[in-house]
């Protein structure tokens, strides 16, 4: 077993799959609560591309306590 700890974009990632959505779902899931700012499709791709990718946007973790919570509130779908 890895002693390794995830990134945050790691476990964004993992409670997308987890939560059994789509990609778009998940970011509307995601920008609940946010306000008036949400985040773009492509901000939110970006959150989920390849650390070595030049898109490749780190996850704050004042973002990962929003998703972690949002993404609570969702049942898996199967």
């Amino acid at each position: 077993m890895s002693t390794k700890e995830k990134t945050n974009n790691e476990r964004l990632r993992e409670l997308i799959q987890a939560s059994g959505l789509t990609q778009p779902v998940a970011l509307t899931v995601f920008n609940r609560g946010l306000g008036a700012r949400p985040y773009s499709e492509s901000a939110w791709k970006s959150f989920l591309s390849r650390p070595d990718s030049s898109r490749f946007r780190a996850l704050s973790d004042e973002m990962l306590a929003h998703a972690e919570r949002q993404f609570a509130k969702v049942k898996k779908t199967a």
